[in-house]
């Protein structure tokens, strides 16, 4: 019997709307006021500084790493948290992860960083029992089949006994299969299609009833 079912967050619980407004926008708009410039190039230079550093660096999830190297004054976290407003969920969202509450232990297995999460899932961090992070936990860009190995000895959880749903195909897909998790693809576009793929969280439960015994 399932005991545990495991998100990822954006692309799963919410959309990018958050992350896209804060890293491109706001933090674009400190550095050219802080540098008295206009937005425009003040932007153009800090996507540029993104790109070098790219996302194969650990770096580059880190507001703390950015806000240095930017020589911004502000505190990155109160900068994430001052626009919260910004967070979008997917239509279905709360209705279902206060349903699956009450059948099972839910947590987070995300690649940001804890202290991101914590402000994106504020709405509904009350459903979640245990918030894992990639980053924050083990110092890694991805969810490797390691990082599914350590949540299961920390919950003294068996692989067979926890599901986990993500839109990424080898972080939220294959790398917990390779443990035994049962896990599930997200796809909100609809381009792929199989019984382990689904289109949006309403259909993650009937999926979960269903799979139970696999």
């Amino acid at each position: 019997m399932l005991k545990v079912v495991s998100f990822d967050v954006v692309g799963t619980l919410l959309d990018s709307s958050f992350e896209d407004h804060v890293w491109n926008t706001m933090i674009p708009q400190l550095y050219a006021r802080k540098q008295a410039m206009n937005f425009e190039e003040a932007k153009e230079f800090i996507l540029r500084e993104y790109n070098n550093v790219g996302n194969r660096d650990i770096r580059w999830y880190l507001p703390s790493y950015w806000f240095k190297h930017f020589n911004l004054d502000e505190d990155p976290i109160e900068v994430f948290k001052s626009h919260i407003n910004k967070v979008k969920f997917y239509p279905e969202t709360e209705s279902v992860v206060k349903k699956l509450s009450q059948k099972y232990d839910l947590i987070i297995l995300s690649g940001t960083t804890r202290e991101i999460i914590e402000i994106m899932i504020e709405k509904v961090r009350h459903y979640f029992k245990h918030i894992f992070s990639a980053i924050s936990d083990r110092n890694e860009i991805k969810k490797t089949p390691q990082m599914f190995e350590m949540i299961c000895k920390i919950l003294d959880t068996e692989p067979n006994k926890i599901a986990h749903v993500g839109d990424n195909w080898y972080s939220d897909f294959i790398s917990p299969r390779k443990i035994g998790i049962k896990s599930f693809h997200l796809d909100r576009t609809g381009k792929k299609s199989g019984k382990f793929v689904i289109r949006d969280l309403n259909e993650l439960e009937d999926r979960l009833i269903i799979f139970q015994g696999i």
